[in-house]
């Protein structure tokens, strides 16, 4: 009985000791229209669009601070003159005392994915606030998890730069919650690591209690709500081994029929696709534009 038991305790010693294994995607594959290459001749390539500023906040509705890293958000893109600003409220799963919904009754803004982001982008050691602008730090070997009253000054750095890929987006209404989604990708530089494409569903307009600095406002309405991603968290790679490497005068074309979940207001909600890296600590956001689903 002894040995038994000194067996069973060694087993779930061993056990404890694993190592994490890495995320798996367990979401259904989109279905692909389109995925083509081309390339543009030189005198053809066009001219680089603005570069998109993907400012990311981790956010909880228990958590007291979190509104004003929503309003310091809202207040970059609302002041972005050159309409490049992408904001995307990301509600963990985790800690359960900072994200658990205020009212059961409400919806519950959190998702998986959103958890996903949190942990294996941002690191974010279940601390909210947090978040940071196009996934960069503010100065190389420093985190790319930032607090809100940085973000500003981040944003500023990349305004007016010129994106290395042209990124443009058009849709088909193919029923009440179908779309067809079709993407042009153009290279005007060469990239540093090979780029992936993250495509999110965003919700705004949902209301659900906030806890705050002065109590609990019960009239809260949360903005720009992660409620799903098509791909995995971190991307799928825009490349493969047909269409060739992410150079300047590469050219792509994609599509991909979308289903938008019945618990969406497709009134309120657009599709953000960010073009980012996944090249061990490199995780910039090179690209990103936000499509609204009703114009």
């Amino acid at each position: 009985m002894k040995k038994l038991g000194l067996l069973l305790l060694v087993t779930i010693s061993i056990q404890a000791c694993k190592e994490s294994l890495p995320p798996i995607d367990f979401s259904a594959p989109l279905k692909v229209l389109i995925d083509s290459s081309y390339t543009i001749e030189e005198d053809s390539i066009p001219e680089a669009d603005k570069r998109g500023i993907l400012i990311e906040d981790l956010t909880g509705v228990r958590c007291v601070a979190c509104p004003n890293a929503a309003a310091a958000a809202a207040d970059i893109k609302r002041n972005d003159k050159d309409s490049v600003v992408v904001v995307i409220g990301i509600y963990t799963t985790d800690p359960r005392s900072l994200t658990d919904p205020v009212d059961e009754e409400a919806q519950d803004l959190r998702t998986e994915v959103a958890q996903l982001i949190g942990t294996n982008i941002f690191g974010f050691s279940n601390i909210l606030p947090g978040g940071g602008v196009n996934r960069t730090p503010l100065s190389e070997g420093e985190p790319i998890n930032i607090g809100y009253l940085q973000w500003q000054s981040l944003a500023n750095k990349f305004k007016g730069d010129s994106a290395i890929v042209n990124l443009d987006i058009t849709q088909e209404e193919v029923n009440d919650s179908t779309l067809d989604i079709f993407g042009v990708f153009e290279f005007t530089a060469d990239a540093e690591a090979k780029p992936f494409v993250s495509i999110f569903l965003l919700e705004n307009e949902i209301p659900h209690p906030q806890k705050t600095l002065s109590g609990t406002d019960e009239g809260y309405i949360h903005e720009h709500i992660l409620r799903k991603a098509y791909t995995p968290y971190n991307g799928t790679p825009l490349f493969n081994s047909a269409s060739g490497d992410a150079v300047r005068g590469k050219g792509l074309k994609k599509g991909w029929e979308i289903i938008i979940p019945s618990y969406v207001n497709r009134e309120k909600a657009s599709l953000v696709f960010v073009i980012n890296y996944n090249d061990g600590d490199n995780k910039q956001v090179i690209q990103c534009k936000e499509v609204k689903l009703k114009k």
